[in-house]
Protein backbone atom coordinates (compact mmCIF):
# COMPACT_ATOMS: atom_id res chain seq x y z
CA UNK A 1 0.00 0.00 0.00
CA UNK A 2 3.14 2.28 1.31
CA UNK A 3 4.51 1.80 -2.65
CA UNK A 4 1.14 2.58 -4.38
CA UNK A 5 0.71 6.21 -2.21
CA UNK A 6 4.42 7.07 -3.20
CA UNK A 7 3.78 5.72 -7.40
CA UNK A 8 0.71 7.75 -7.04
CA UNK A 9 2.85 11.14 -5.24
CA UNK A 10 4.73 10.41 -7.67
CA UNK A 11 2.73 10.77 -11.02
CA UNK A 12 1.44 13.54 -9.27
CA UNK A 13 4.39 15.63 -8.79
CA UNK A 14 5.04 14.63 -12.96
CA UNK A 15 1.57 15.66 -13.97
CA UNK A 16 2.41 19.09 -12.08
CA UNK A 17 5.47 19.94 -12.78
CA UNK A 18 5.43 18.70 -16.61
CA UNK A 19 7.77 16.07 -15.75
CA UNK A 20 10.20 14.22 -17.89
CA UNK A 21 7.65 15.59 -21.35
CA UNK A 22 7.38 19.09 -20.67
CA UNK A 23 11.53 19.45 -19.98
CA UNK A 24 12.14 17.97 -23.74
CA UNK A 25 9.19 20.19 -24.78
CA UNK A 26 10.61 23.52 -23.75
CA UNK A 27 12.79 25.41 -26.39
CA UNK A 28 17.08 24.85 -25.34
CA UNK A 29 18.09 28.31 -23.90
CA UNK A 30 20.36 30.44 -26.13
CA UNK A 31 23.72 31.20 -25.09
CA UNK A 32 24.42 34.85 -25.85
CA UNK A 33 26.89 35.43 -28.73
CA UNK A 34 30.21 36.83 -28.01
CA UNK A 35 30.52 40.13 -30.14
CA UNK A 36 32.14 39.42 -33.78
CA UNK A 37 35.79 40.34 -33.68
CA UNK A 38 36.26 43.12 -37.18
CA UNK A 39 39.72 42.30 -39.17
CA UNK A 40 42.39 44.44 -37.85
CA UNK A 41 42.56 47.22 -40.51
CA UNK A 42 46.48 46.12 -41.41
CA UNK A 43 47.56 46.78 -45.52
CA UNK A 44 45.86 50.52 -45.51
CA UNK A 45 46.63 54.37 -45.05
CA UNK A 46 44.40 56.62 -42.63
CA UNK A 47 44.37 60.37 -42.97
CA UNK A 48 43.27 62.15 -39.09
CA UNK A 49 39.79 63.63 -39.86
CA UNK A 50 38.77 64.49 -36.36
CA UNK A 51 40.81 64.75 -33.07
CA UNK A 52 39.29 64.94 -29.35
CA UNK A 53 36.10 65.54 -31.28
CA UNK A 54 36.94 67.98 -33.05
CA UNK A 55 38.08 68.74 -37.20
CA UNK A 56 41.84 69.00 -38.08
CA UNK A 57 42.73 72.06 -37.56
CA UNK A 58 43.44 73.95 -41.29
CA UNK A 59 47.25 73.50 -42.08
CA UNK A 60 48.04 70.75 -40.23
CA UNK A 61 48.09 67.19 -41.19
CA UNK A 62 48.67 63.62 -39.38
CA UNK A 63 48.41 60.09 -41.13
CA UNK A 64 48.89 55.98 -40.46
CA UNK A 65 49.70 53.60 -42.23
CA UNK A 66 49.52 49.78 -41.24
CA UNK A 67 51.43 47.33 -43.28
CA UNK A 68 50.79 43.47 -43.30
CA UNK A 69 53.46 43.21 -40.86
CA UNK A 70 51.74 45.24 -38.74
CA UNK A 71 54.01 48.01 -38.60
CA UNK A 72 52.40 51.32 -38.34
CA UNK A 73 54.17 54.35 -39.76
CA UNK A 74 53.47 58.35 -40.68
CA UNK A 75 53.39 61.76 -40.50
CA UNK A 76 52.18 64.06 -36.88
CA UNK A 77 51.71 67.26 -37.53
CA UNK A 78 55.48 67.90 -37.41
CA UNK A 79 57.40 64.81 -37.11
CA UNK A 80 57.22 61.34 -38.74
CA UNK A 81 56.77 57.91 -36.26
CA UNK A 82 56.49 54.90 -36.56
CA UNK A 83 55.73 51.15 -34.06
CA UNK A 84 55.19 47.65 -34.45
CA UNK A 85 51.12 47.76 -34.06
CA UNK A 86 49.24 45.11 -33.60
CA UNK A 87 45.46 44.01 -32.54
CA UNK A 88 44.61 42.44 -29.30
CA UNK A 89 41.44 40.59 -28.34
CA UNK A 90 38.68 43.20 -27.69
CA UNK A 91 39.46 45.20 -30.61
CA UNK A 92 42.33 47.02 -28.96
CA UNK A 93 45.44 47.03 -30.37
CA UNK A 94 49.13 47.33 -28.82
CA UNK A 95 52.38 49.31 -30.05
CA UNK A 96 55.36 48.71 -29.24
CA UNK A 97 58.84 49.94 -30.08
CA UNK A 98 58.03 53.87 -31.39
CA UNK A 99 59.90 55.96 -33.00
CA UNK A 100 59.69 59.89 -33.82
CA UNK A 101 61.88 61.96 -35.59
CA UNK A 102 62.81 65.26 -33.35
CA UNK A 103 62.42 68.20 -35.77
CA UNK A 104 60.98 71.48 -33.52
CA UNK A 105 58.09 73.05 -35.19
CA UNK A 106 55.99 75.99 -34.16
CA UNK A 107 53.51 75.78 -30.63
CA UNK A 108 50.59 74.73 -32.33
CA UNK A 109 51.69 72.28 -35.04
CA UNK A 110 53.84 70.86 -31.75
CA UNK A 111 50.38 70.64 -29.95
CA UNK A 112 48.92 68.77 -31.88
CA UNK A 113 51.17 65.97 -32.41
CA UNK A 114 51.73 65.19 -28.98
CA UNK A 115 47.57 65.12 -28.81
CA UNK A 116 47.79 62.72 -31.71
CA UNK A 117 50.27 60.78 -30.71
CA UNK A 118 49.20 60.49 -27.10
CA UNK A 119 46.35 59.36 -28.35
CA UNK A 120 47.24 56.84 -30.76
CA UNK A 121 49.76 55.46 -28.70
CA UNK A 122 48.23 54.98 -25.38
CA UNK A 123 46.54 51.26 -25.75
CA UNK A 124 43.73 52.72 -27.40
CA UNK A 125 40.33 49.91 -29.02
CA UNK A 126 39.40 50.65 -32.68
CA UNK A 127 36.63 50.09 -34.66
CA UNK A 128 35.28 50.59 -37.86
CA UNK A 129 32.26 52.69 -38.38
CA UNK A 130 30.67 53.71 -41.50
CA UNK A 131 33.95 53.60 -43.39
CA UNK A 132 36.19 55.52 -40.50
CA UNK A 133 38.42 54.01 -38.70
CA UNK A 134 37.82 55.07 -34.81
CA UNK A 135 40.48 55.11 -32.69
CA UNK A 136 39.63 55.65 -28.58
CA UNK A 137 42.03 55.79 -25.51
CA UNK A 138 41.65 56.75 -21.92
CA UNK A 139 43.81 60.03 -23.87
CA UNK A 140 42.00 60.96 -26.07
CA UNK A 141 39.88 60.10 -29.36
CA UNK A 142 40.85 59.79 -33.03
CA UNK A 143 38.41 59.51 -36.31
CA UNK A 144 40.43 58.57 -39.77
CA UNK A 145 39.35 58.48 -43.27
CA UNK A 146 40.78 56.62 -46.03
CA UNK A 147 43.68 57.20 -48.04
CA UNK A 148 46.31 59.91 -47.93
Amino acid sequence: MKSLRLFACLAAFALVTGGPALAQQQPPQQKQQPKEEKTFPKDSNWTLRNLNGKPVPAGMEATLRIDNQFRGAGFAGCNTYSATMWPVRGQRFAVGGIAVTKKACPPAAMQFEQAYLRALFAGPTWDIVNGLLEVKSQAGSLSFARGF
